[in-house]
């Protein structure tokens, strides 16, 4: 419609011109002194609409750029005490207090990893990470106490563990889900696609695991992801899954290389991702990690959104957890740059 508008005043004015034009041969300079005193009138009259139009497309950019933030700075707090085991484990210059956020998070390249606790199990997921560790890689961590106000009487952790196992595996729920996109300024569908596969050969779609002890018959051997996004190539991933006495555990990683339009943007492994989830009677204690490498093109376009993204699926996480009441319902932004700034953690203090 706009460009419609401008369009006539376009031709208007260029037929206005031609007019002048045309009555200009037939009269004298008077009158084409007249004429043109006419144009200039009737231009400066269309200042102010151009003026109206721009200011019009400002604010609806304004109004653009902040409808992705509005209430986004609203984070869950601490409401009851951490269970004294996953106190003690949190790194030593990270505090779950009363009244303190939920969730403390790092976005930074390379380097060790600053948010992973100190409990059994942890080390298959680090471990995972640090196999593939360049100075290069962008690293994503998040450390999440998500609380429980009403847990099972008498509570069980197996039976805990088997629906945590159960949610993590359900690959197919992952299709669909919503990211913001730093770029565009708007929600995006994160996945278009997302199944388990047989293998990475044939990619038959198979079924998720629909019970427990389903799950349990897989995972002693490597299940297999497939995944497409609106940006790159579909990927296949391996996945990695264990259930140990205190905590739900799982790891990915590329075996396809990341591709977009047929061109290679990250090698196999290149991208690589941890899950550990461990239960309480209080709550679950979350840690997310995934490491990029460094692409060889499209740098930007990888790491564009790769923090949004990684908060769309603890968002997932958290709606499949709190619909089985296993935690209560928590608020988190969509927009890592909405984070608070007493949430992220960018470096160990004072370590040189």
């Amino acid at each position: 419609m706009k460009f419609l508008r401008l369009n006539k005043i376009f031709l208007d004015n260029r037929c206005f011109r031609c007019q002048l034009k045309a009555n200009g041969d037939n009269e004298n300079s008077g009158g084409r002194r007249l004429q043109t005193f006419q144009a200039l009138l009737r231009l400066s009259s269309l200042i102010p609409i151009f003026l109206l139009i721009f200011l019009v497309d400002l604010s609806a950019q304004q109004s653009l750029q902040s409808s992705g933030s509005q209430g986004a700075r609203n984070i869950s707090k601490i409401s009851a005490p951490l269970p004294s085991t996953f106190n003690e484990a949190l790194p030593k210059y990270i505090s779950f207090q009363l009244g303190s956020p939920i969730l403390r998070t790092s976005e930074h390249i390379g380097g060790e990893l600053l948010l992973a606790p100190s409990l059994d199990g942890i080390s298959i997921i680090t471990d995972n990470i640090k196999v593939n560790a360049k100075e290069t890689n962008l690293i994503i961590e998040a450390l999440v106490f998500l609380p429980n106000s009403s847990p099972a009487d008498p509570f069980s952790i197996s039976a805990q563990l088997d629906s945590l196992g159960l949610i993590f595996n359900q690959f197919s729920s992952l299709e669909g889900i919503q990211y913001w996109s730093a770029s565009r300024k708007i929600m995006r569908t994160l996945y278009v696609e997302s199944y388990r596969i047989n293998n990475p050969k044939s990619r038959n779609r198979i079924s998720d695991p629909s019970t427990a002890s389903k799950l349990k018959t897989l995972l002693s051997k490597p299940m297999y992801l497939h995944q497409k996004d609106q940006t790159f190539d579909a990927i296949i991933f391996e996945v990695h899954c264990s259930i140990t006495d205190s905590a739900f555990l799982m790891t990915n990683n590329n075996v396809t290389p990341v591709r977009m339009i047929g061109i290679p943007v990250l090698p196999e492994n290149g991208l690589r991702t941890g899950f550990f989830a461990a239960p309480s009677p209080n709550g679950i204690l979350l840690y997310f990690v995934t490491s990029i490498q460094s692409p060889s093109i499209a740098r930007d376009r990888v790491f564009e959104s790769a923090s949004n993204k990684a908060l769309a699926l603890l968002h997932w996480f958290i709606e499949k957890a709190s619909s089985q009441k296993l935690i209560d319902p928590v608020t988190l932004p969509w927009n890592f740059d909405d984070l608070p700034v007493d949430v992220r953690v960018s470096a160990i203090p004072n370590k040189k």
